[in-house]
């Protein structure tokens, strides 16, 4: 689990207690910047109220953002927009699922976003928090721990400003950019350039995969939950809880001992099986047209530029309609078939 261990990089890095292999970050570049960053990010890691979304619902809030879109589309209204003002269930929120299984489900369930993918796209671990203590605006930190690779600090958060009214504004949204992370790309040979690359990439993913989060809150404040079962379940075992007081690991002491896994519910599945269904309707339909249907030709002369006639004698043509894709209807041209009314008038009996 992502927040178990950023707890305790984080806790054992302040304490003095981590070791290079363990994190590299934080022995190759040690600045104050990084200091405040880990002491905020660990106060508020032990505060959240935490969510671990299993992948089949981590899929499930993804199929709802996808819906949203669509709408976002036709109407030209933001999606978050659209999903209205969803307020957090507390005032930090820690949301966490698998990124590598997300990305898979969208490639397999032939998501809109993979239209040009050869193969899935998504590795490892991927949470959200949110913090909404200051009144200005709500942080958000994506981290993302990619399959075979350690924690890395992330290159920067969104600052989600507030209107006058005190409503979240998505159009006034200020990327805090790491100085930290930024010392530790060029010592660790990466270009300007690149370094802006890193960070584009993080503030693009971070604000694409937000709609999860509030997708889930929203849910959980709808009558039926919107078809998912929360489940509290044990974060630190007691064998967690006794190895941390024996060696002084107050950082994990410090921390909630349960969290809310959310999986799917009957209501959920089926609405996944049927969004499914169409996506793969809709893929066939673009990838395959279908021609015209089986119908009769009848005889007629073919004339070619050359001069040459050739009478085509009467025939079938087109193919028998498949029952599960549109069919093309070949018809007349436009100007092929006129209505001549007679300006004749009506006759009438005396």
């Amino acid at each position: 689990m992502l927040y178990k261990s950023l707890i305790s990089l984080y806790g054992s890095s302040l304490a003095g207690k981590s070791l290079p292999t363990e994190d590299l970050v934080w022995h190759f570049t040690p600045s104050e910047d990084l200091r405040l960053f880990r002491d905020y990010a660990l106060d508020a890691l032990q505060q959240a109220k935490v969510y671990l979304l299993d992948h089949l619902a981590a899929a499930y809030a993804d199929t709802l953002h996808e819906a949203v879109a669509e709408e976002a589309a036709e109407t030209g209204l933001p999606a978050m927009e659209i999903l209205g003002e969803v307020k957090l269930p507390a005032d930090i929120v820690w949301v966490e699922f698998d990124d590598r299984a997300l990305g898979a489900a969208r490639f397999n369930r032939a998501s809109p976003v993979t239209r040009y993918d050869e193969k899935p796209i998504g590795t490892g671990l991927r949470g959200y928090l949110l913090d909404d203590r200051n009144q200005a605006h709500l942080r958000i930190t994506m981290f993302h721990r990619r399959e075979n690779s350690r924690v890395v600090d992330p290159i920067c958060s969104l600052l989600v400003k507030r209107t006058a009214e005190g409503r979240l504004n998505y159009d006034d949204v200020v990327v805090d950019l790491s100085r930290s992370m930024v010392e530790y790309r060029l010592r660790s040979g990466d270009t300007l350039e690149m370094i802006h690359e890193r960070r584009t990439v993080h503030q693009v993913e971070t604000g694409y995969d937000l709609f999860i989060p509030y997708a889930l809150f929203a849910m959980l404040v709808s009558p039926d939950l919107g078809g998912i079962i929360p489940t509290e379940t044990e974060t630190f075992t007691n064998k967690d809880t006794k190895t941390a007081r024996k060696f002084g690991k107050s950082w994990i002491l410090g921390a909630r001992k349960s969290h809310l896994t959310i999986r799917i519910g009957p209501q959920a599945a089926a609405h996944m099986a049927e969004r499914t269904a169409r996506l793969e309707f809709e893929r066939q339909a673009r990838e395959s047209r279908n021609g015209p249907i089986r119908h009769w030709v009848a005889e007629h002369e073919r004339h070619y530029r050359s001069g040459k006639v050739v009478l085509v004698k009467g025939h079938h043509r087109g193919h028998a309609r498949a029952p599960d894709l549109p069919t093309r209807v070949m018809g007349p041209r436009s100007d092929a078939v006129r209505f001549e009314l007679s300006n004749t008038k009506p006759r009438t009996e005396d």
